[in-house]
């Protein structure tokens, strides 16, 4: 009888425990940024992007948001939303998406990106230079060492 008694108590205590937990869940979530066509450098962003919105296994929806206006509410997995900086003013933006699970429990996260108008020709342009001047840096510091060496 006494065995009886411990395992129901031990029963009661697992599905207490059980339910606290479960009660306790809470939708999470993380974004992240991917270059589909475009550049940035930290938080300086230009071209086409896609953010990426990392969330538990309850979430049902997310909507993104840019500067407080809602820009897509995406009701299949994996979140995510594309957008090109060009259709937007240059400057500072603020980017939030907002989890929801099938509760109505809610859970947001928002970054600041600063959209530039730099074009992908000039960013081209700017690695171009930069490989330039790389290789005349190798090429006169080679010849300063032939000189040297004799």
């Amino acid at each position: 009888m006494q065995s009886k008694v411990r395992v129901c108590l031990f029963l009661i205590c697992v599905t207490t425990m059980l339910l606290f937990s479960l009660a306790e869940a809470k939708s999470s979530i993380d974004l992240g940024f991917e270059k589909n066509n475009g550049y940035g450098i930290g938080n300086d962003i230009g071209g086409l992007w896609t953010v990426r919105a990392h969330v538990s296994s309850e979430v049902v929806y997310v909507e993104f948001y840019l500067d407080g206006q809602l820009q897509l509410n995406d009701t299949s997995a994996p979140f995510s939303w594309q957008f090109e900086t060009s259709n937007y003013s240059p400057g500072s933006h603020a980017i939030k998406a907002v989890a929801y699970d099938s509760l109505g429990d809610t859970a947001f996260l928002q970054v600041e990106r600063n959209f530039q108008e730099t074009s992908t020709e000039t960013v081209m342009g700017i690695i171009i230079a930069i490989v330039i001047a790389i290789v005349v840096a190798v090429i006169g510091l080679t010849l300063y060492k032939l000189r040297t060496a004799k």
